[in-house]
């Protein structure tokens, strides 16, 4: 029964130990940068996620070639540091019958 506690605590540790290291490697906030520099960001990435508020983010990508096959390009808008709504980039959205 020891070993099995022992073995639970420590993969419990290892996990959190995981979790906290992937938390350390903070995404891009948008608002940080400028909207030149966001855009310049998702084109030069193709596609990435960006903090856009305290709790909130969002993925952008450059152009069709990051979504899915069922998917299509949205112009989408973040606030940056020098605009309340730069359209940086696209989001990729379900396709439906009204956006084919």
């Amino acid at each position: 029964m020891r070993n099995a506690s022992a073995t639970i605590i420590a993969g419990s540790l290892i996990t959190l130990m995981w979790v906290g290291s992937a938390n350390a490697q903070a995404r891009p906030d948008a608002r940080n940068l400028t909207c030149e520099q966001a855009k310049q960001l998702v084109n030069s990435r193709g596609g990435v996620v960006l903090t856009t508020g305290p709790r909130t983010y969002e993925r952008f990508v450059s152009d069709i070639r990051y979504c899915l096959h069922n998917e299509v390009l949205r112009r989408e808008w973040a606030p940056t540091k020098d605009s309340n709504a730069c359209q940086i980039g696209y989001r990729c959205s379900p396709r439906t019958r009204q956006n084919q």
